[in-house]
């Protein structure tokens, strides 16, 4: 399950955590889709294999740490996942 910091709070997670060359992870669900988080908070998905800024997050201890815009300064989205 993940929990955020974001007005959606309660999403489970069916499926996992895929690690990417990068050493960031995408997080799939049952369907195959991969959580996309906006600059803004808001979650959305895109199809299997989508790994750009807004999929991709840094695994820390059980948060996940979502910074879709890149740019340094901004505030990030993070979420507890308990597996």
């Amino acid at each position: 399950m993940i929990v955020g910091t974001t007005p959606l709070t309660n999403l489970k997670l069916a499926d996992h955590l895929n690690p990417q060359s990068d050493g960031t992870v995408t997080v799939s669900f049952a369907d195959g889709s991969v959580m996309s988080v906006q600059a803004d908070g808001s979650i959305q998905t895109r199809p299997a294999g989508t790994a750009g800024p807004y999929e991709c997050a840094q695994l820390s201890g059980n948060m996940l740490v979502f910074n879709p815009t890149g740019q340094v300064g901004s505030v990030p989205h993070v979420f507890a996942y308990f597996p």
